[in-house]
């Protein structure tokens, strides 16, 4: 069976990643953050300075294999739909939020990486805020009145949840189906079941 253009290039596209973000993160274990450079990384990684940008911001975006996260068009067009809401809002957030990771292994590396470097866990807050944003943006512009309200609410609840979760399991963004994000909601709705 023959491989189709896009398929040749969505595998060759993942393997470059792989690759850079491999690089990034043995480089900085060796020297350190501050010490490594986009040309080492690149010259590891068997890709030109060039091709480095094609797939990565920044040597720390390579390092936390991240990128600039994305919404579907129409994904909060039935957040305030039927029963659910806040289940649907936090899938929404997750989804987000997770879109930004590009590269899903040695997570435990990139975790420790990020603990000893602060400009790392300040690249991964940048990541969550414009995750926050692009999602506040879409819902401003589907939502108005009291129905913004609600969707805004849900949004801030839901990014909670994920936050809650992702302490209880660090590595959540990169394990969809983490009992982690399961315990998070059920806790909030305990705790806003218990305020009322």
């Amino acid at each position: 069976m023959q491989e189709t253009h896009g398929g040749l290039r969505d595998r060759q596209r993942a393997e470059t990643l792989l690759r850079l973000h491999d690089a990034a993160i043995d480089l900085v274990q060796e020297h350190g953050l501050t010490e490594t450079t986009v040309s080492e990384i690149a010259d590891r990684a068997g890709v030109s300075r060039r091709t480095f940008f094609n797939y990565f911001a920044s040597k720390e975006d390579a390092v936390l294999g991240a990128g600039e996260p994305t919404i579907p068009a129409d994904a909060v067009d039935h957040l305030l739909d039927g029963p659910e809401q806040f289940d649907r809002a936090v899938r929404i957030v997750f989804s987000v939020a997770s879109s930004g990771r590009h590269v899903r292994n040695r997570p435990t590396e990139r975790r420790a990486l990020i603990m000893a470097h602060p400009e790392l866990k300040a690249r991964t807050q940048h990541h969550a805020i414009i995750a926050h944003d692009l999602l506040a943006k879409a819902l401003a512009e589907r939502y108005d009145g009291a129905d913004a309200d609600r969707s805004l609410a849900l949004l801030l609840l839901a990014t909670a949840v994920l936050r809650f979760a992702y302490s209880r399991d660090p590595d959540v963004l990169d394990t969809p189906d983490s009992p982690a994000v399961g315990t998070a909601i059920n806790v909030f709705r305990t705790t806003i079941k218990d305020l009322s």
